[in-house]
């Protein structure tokens, strides 16, 4: 029988975690991990912000904060390639919006 050295307990330990992290570690791009499929603004929490997936459908007066200029693809919460049509949002974990949409949750982006 061979003997196990705590170096080979270390390579196997090392290959296993690398084995069950290359699934999430392929899927990943642009800081998008799980973002997979468009938002509905028919979703409950989409209706409850107010999204749209184009600021010209805002309705002003049920959403007085929002003010022109203002788009997920300039927003803090968005993540991912700001130049893209759809992006990953905090907001929406696992959803993509759309760059030129709008929800209340907006934030001025830093820099």
């Amino acid at each position: 029988m061979k003997k196990c050295s705590r170096r080979d307990v270390f390579k196997l330990a090392g290959a296993g975690s690398l084995a069950l992290l290359l699934p999430t570690l392929t899927r990943m791009q642009a800081g998008q991990a799980w973002a997979d499929e468009k938002l509905d603004p028919e979703s409950p929490q989409a209706k409850a912000l107010g999204y749209v997936h184009h600021y010209s459908e805002v309705d002003a007066e049920r959403w007085p904060r929002y003010a022109e200029g203002q788009i997920c693809a300039n927003c803090q919460l968005a993540q991912g390639d700001m130049s893209a049509d759809w992006m990953g949002c905090s907001i929406f974990p696992g959803k993509l919006v759309a760059g030129p949409g709008w929800c209340n949750a907006w934030v001025q982006r830093q820099g």
